[in-house]
């Protein structure tokens, strides 16, 4: 059984593409008109907002969109805000009433509509027929605002009549033709009868329209009056009217107002059909409404049902999820997001990508798709900008992480607030797209960026930066593709090559291509080739380090506690706190201590440390000069039991170590830190190792990227044989001035010795072994690391891939 899980293991990427290929085959195959399937198509949505100003109970009437042979409903939703709702139907159209009581004082609707554009080709051979089916004739008659049969009406027909007054055509193009030429536009006012607009020579929409359909009517071709909105994006108070006339069975469309001829534009939408009122409501209310549209393209898969035979070889994901209520831009985003994630993990594990938060880039892709790329992007940075700052200021007020993050995320919630109540309507949509941003992560993500800065490391500011930028350009580009939208809507087979692919990725151990970079100088010695991050975690922190080991690991208390079995040389500790309760017990203990190192339990690369020198006069004296009160120490420690440092981002322990003081024969060349040995073995084995030394640039820290010294150091001698700051081979430390060169670091066979019995205390196949040099006591061990990191070969100047693949 093992065997074959294995064999599984091994083989399961091919498996999941063997399978994408027998289901995707057939299905292509069976699947019709596939181009026209994902070919996007213009989408609108549409909202009416309405509103009175009246306590007592009111009534609104109104039409709302239906369905029809050129509109389809996509999605709807209904404000009513604690008033009634009731929808009937007649042959007018879909009559909404809303009605009560409510203290909103607002009713509003929201559709998203697929139109189609109408173009008939008449045929000029048509003649008027001479007679009709019964219900048409309400479609002939005379009425208050469409006189027929009035005098001017028929003196207007003789002057503008064809020479064949039979044929349809001829007939309907000599109407057009007066009333969209002759007759000048004008803007809204009221009702324009028929016969107002033939002696004003101007006329709004209603009134060329209804001149349109007398004259129609009068020549015994059935006409009837339309209403409803074009939806171009404007927010206004203008509804729009035009007509159709009844010909060979098919009501065609005609607007003299905008010159369409038998023809109606994509962006129309239907409201109702008559000469009817498009609102009615309760008297002295003070109504007011507005509309408000915007458009988009959408691909046909995510609100085209299949037909049966399509139906028959797979899933309808799309019909699913429209059942569901969610509408066909977020269907959209649904189906993508595997893909998005295929992106993200591409960019980072092969080409070595660096961002802030993993798959926020694809959080903020989604609602760029909603805004804009640009607004998005914008929003974005407005976001971090004001979590920056706030981050800033609020660390100034010493304010604990957790209740820091909590009031970060209430300033952005009143800016946004603020934003919706004096953005313009049609804004709001958008402005509240970007206010579902994930916040939290956000806020996390300028708490990082806040560290950033404070270390001065602004080179991977600008990295991460970019690169997030990238990555959301790119989510931005897979989430608004039609083609993959309905690639993966039709085939959603799809999947299984998704993750075929992120498998092949997760166990891809190459060099990604920022490594080609980062390791340039060494990736030509073949007897000493580089190993990359993704070669180290699969082939060895994976392989041959225990999930309890490292876990172990990451417990610096419980490590020291493993190598005090072993009789292995540790800093004391002199007390810790896990319990904010208790912070208060470590003034006195602390105040006794001449220096000391206040250290995060499960933090790691130096972060969350704070060293202290001395104590004078009621201030402690860090690295630097810098200065700490007690209240600045206590609230250090807090910072790190609420997991601030933690790795996990869990709660965590604050412990006290004594003061080392460096040997020295490391003190006399670098004066400004402590120093440290990194020491990497592999199941047991000594592999490589390498001297930190710290300097002014890095603040007395021992850590690489802020500036230290790295020295590499022969196993079998001792010797320092290289040394880097910045990248750069240096061959004296830029502080001091001494020699770092052909060094002999003091009790060599002995901190080899500690090494692998640390390897016995904490059983890790790929370990790295911190060790510092005290005055006193010699080689002491600072910390036992499971993952420790790859810079050390550039350091040595040589890959170690060999030494750890022998093993």
């Amino acid at each position: 059984m093992s065997l074959i899980l294995n064999q599984l293991n091994l083989h399961i990427g091919k498996i999941l593409f063997i399978c994408f290929a027998i289901l995707f085959v057939p299905h292509f195959i069976s699947l019709k008109d596939l181009s026209s399937k994902l070919t996007p198509n213009q989408v609108y949505n549409f909202n009416l907002v309405m509103s009175y100003e009246d306590e007592s109970d009111v009534s609104i009437t109104t039409y709302v969109p239906e369905e029809n042979e050129r509109q389809r409903i996509l999605s709807e939703q209904i404000i009513n805000n604690g008033l009634e709702y009731i929808v009937t139907d007649d042959k007018s159209g879909k009559i909404a009433n809303w009605s009560g009581n409510s203290t909103s004082q607002q009713a509003a609707y929201r559709y998203t509509i697929l139109a189609q554009a109408l173009d008939f080709d008449l045929s000029t051979e048509l003649t008027i027929p001479d007679s009709y089916p019964e219900e048409l004739n309400e479609y002939l008659q005379p009425t208050d605002a469409v006189q027929v049969n009035h005098p001017e009406v028929r003196g207007l027909w003789q002057l503008i009549k064809p020479n064949d007054p039979k044929n349809v055509v001829d007939v309907l193009t000599a109407i057009y033709q007066y009333t969209y030429q002759e007759i000048q536009g004008a803007p809204f006012k009221g009702l324009t009868d028929a016969i107002t607009a033939l002696r004003l020579k101007t006329a709004s929409c209603n009134g060329k329209s209804r001149l349109f359909i007398a004259l129609a009517r009068y020549n015994n071709i059935p006409s009837r009056l339309i209403g409803g909105v074009i939806m171009n994006g404007i927010d206004k108070k203008t509804s729009h009217q035009w007509l159709e006339v009844y010909i060979e069975g098919q009501w065609v469309p005609f607007g003299p107002t905008n010159g369409n001829f038998a023809k109606l534009p994509q962006n129309y939408l239907e409201l109702y059909k008559g000469d009817k009122s498009l609102f009615r409501h309760t008297a002295d209310i003070n109504f007011d409404y507005m509309f408000s549209s915007n458009s988009n393209l959408v691909a046909p898969a995510v609100y085209l049902h299949q037909d049966q035979s399509e139906q028959a070889n797979t899933v309808d994901i799309t019909g699913l999820l429209l059942s569901m209520g969610l509408d066909p831009k977020t269907i959209g985003l649904f189906l993508l997001f595997p893909i998005c994630t295929l992106l993200i993990t591409f960019l980072r594990n092969i080409i070595g990508v660096k961002t802030f938060g993993i798959f926020l880039p694809m959080l903020i892709g989604a609602a760029c798709i909603y805004t804009g790329f640009i607004k998005g992007v914008v929003g974005f940075l407005v976001i971090l900008g004001i979590s920056f700052v706030a981050h800033h200021l609020l660390d100034k007020m010493k304010l604990l992480k957790i209740p820091r993050l909590a009031a970060i995320i209430t300033i952005n919630t009143m800016v946004f607030v603020t934003g919706l109540i004096y953005i313009g309507a049609s804004s709001r949509l958008e402005f509240g797209m970007l206010s579902l941003f994930p916040v939290i992560i956000i806020s996390f993500v300028a708490e990082k960026i806040h560290k950033i800065s404070e270390e001065g490391d602004w080179l991977e500011l600008i990295k991460r930066t970019l690169g997030t930028l990238f990555s959301i350009g790119g989510c931005f580009l897979l989430l608004n593709s039609f083609v993959l939208q309905g690639m993966f809507s039709f085939f959603p087979e799809c999947f299984l090559l998704v993750l075929a692919a992120q498998i092949y990725i997760g166990k891809w151990t190459g060099i990604r291509l920022s490594e080609l970079i980062r390791f340039k100088n060494i990736l030509g010695n073949r007897k000493f080739p580089v190993i990359g991050i993704n070669g180290r975690n699969r082939e060895f922190v994976y392989e041959l380090n225990s999930k309890e080991m490292l876990n172990l690991a990451a417990d610096k208390l419980q490590t020291k506690e493993k190598l005090k079995e072993l009789d292995i040389p540790i800093p004391d500790t002199i007390c810790s706190v896990k319990e904010l309760a208790d912070i208060d017990k470590i003034t006195r203990l602390i105040l006794r201590k001449n220096g000391f190192a206040l250290k995060p339990n499960k933090g790691s690369q130096g972060n969350g440390i704070i060293i202290i020198r001395s104590y004078e006069g009621g201030v402690f004296y860090g690295t630097g000069d810098k200065q700490y009160s007690i209240e600045d120490i206590k609230l250090h420690c807090s910072e790190i039991i609420s997991g601030t440092y933690s790795q996990s981002g869990d709660s965590d322990i604050a412990y006290f170590e004594p003061l080392i003081e460096q040997h020295e024969s490391l003190q006399d060349i670098a004066p400004y830190g402590l120093a440290d040995i990194r020491v990497i073995l592999c199941k047991g084995k000594v592999i490589s190792a390498m001297l930190r030394m710290p300097t002014l640039g890095s603040s007395g820290k021992a850590n690489l990227h802020q500036g230290a010294i790295g020295v590499g150091v022969d196993i079998d001698s001792g010797k320092t044989i290289t040394a880097k700051a910045n990248k750069q081979r240096v061959s004296q430390h830029p502080d001091s001035g001494e020699n770092v060169i052909d060094v002999t670091i003091p009790f060599w066979p002995e901190i080899l010795q500690i090494c692998v019995k640390c390897y016995q205390a904490v059983p890790l196949g790929y370990i790295g072994i911190d060790i510092c040099l005290d005055k006193e006591s010699g080689p002491l061990v600072l910390e036992v690391n499971g993952r420790p990191g790859i810079e050390i070969q550039n350091i040595q100047e040589r890959g170690f891939y060999h030494e750890l693949s022998q093993q």
